[in-house]
């Protein structure tokens, strides 16, 4: 008989009260827990609603809550998450009723916190999008039919590369701050900002833009330095250190 591993997911509709179901799904070496969900809806529930697309950890569509800590479901193995450490001082994430929660031999898998559920584990992005666009996170150069238009040294290019990294998962989220005010930028947002204010490619009159930007009521100063976002991270961008980085940047140039 295949070994079997038991779930306890998440579930909601438009306008019902959220409620829990059980599921057991049979194991195969190396089976993720986004596998895991595939399995579900094939099997139990077609009517399962989750995000995914490219399953190799790079898109971040994929985001969901396992065992109280956000994670990629692509990237996280099933027989690991039980065994896995996990990050230090995490904020208590409550989306429903779990009482009944066996913590011992149940996977419980919700969707990322301090964002509106639309139906399941699908979260309503829209306002970590519209905060990313606020902060105007790109290089603005007018057109040149000449190739490159710019250029960076792989030094420069070596001091961005970690904030590059970041793949707008919406892991980093689960910061409290969030949880508190609807209005902060997020974590991700931040870090993104200071991904372009440290580009040795950004004009100054662009770079001074995004600065004032960020430093906003309810951008950098509404940070109450949790760390939380670097310790979920699943690419190592640690926002909360680019966070620190724009303070000094703000604080060097008054």
């Amino acid at each position: 008989m295949a070994e079997t591993q038991k779930f306890l997911l998440f579930r909601k509709k438009a306008n019902e009260e959220p409620r829990y179901e059980r599921y057991e799904v049979p194991l195969r070496k190396g089976m993720t827990i986004l596998e895991a969900l595939f399995y579900i809806q094939d099997h139990f529930d077609s009517t399962l609603a989750f995000r995914y697309s490219c399953r190799g950890a790079i898109c971040g569509s994929c985001s969901v809550t396992v065992d109280k800590v956000p994670q990629l479901a692509c990237k996280t193995q099933v027989s690991k998450v039980k065994a896995a450490k996990k990050p230090p001082k995490l904020p208590e994430l409550n989306f429903g009723d779990i009482s009944d929660w066996n913590k011992e031999e149940e996977i419980l898998i919700e969707p990322l916190p301090n964002m509106e559920v639309v139906k399941d584990l699908v979260v309503d992005m829209e306002p970590f999008w519209a905060f990313y666009r606020e902060v105007e996170p790109y290089l603005e150069r007018e057109w040149n039919d000449e190739s490159p238009e710019s250029t960076q040294s792989s030094e420069d290019a070596k001091s961005i590369e970690n904030l590059v990294y970041c793949i707008l998962c919406g892991l980093c989220w689960s910061c409290p701050v969030n949880a508190s005010n609807k209005d902060y930028l997020g974590p991700s947002s931040l870090a993104k900002g200071y991904r372009f204010i440290a580009d040795s490619r950004i004009s100054d009159e662009h770079r001074e833009g995004i600065l004032e930007k960020v430093w906003k009521k309810d951008g950098v100063p509404a940070c109450e330095k949790f760390f939380v976002c670097n310790r979920v991270c699943p690419k190592g961008v640690k926002p909360g250190t680019a966070i620190k980085k724009i303070r000094e940047e703000w604080l060097r140039d008054e």
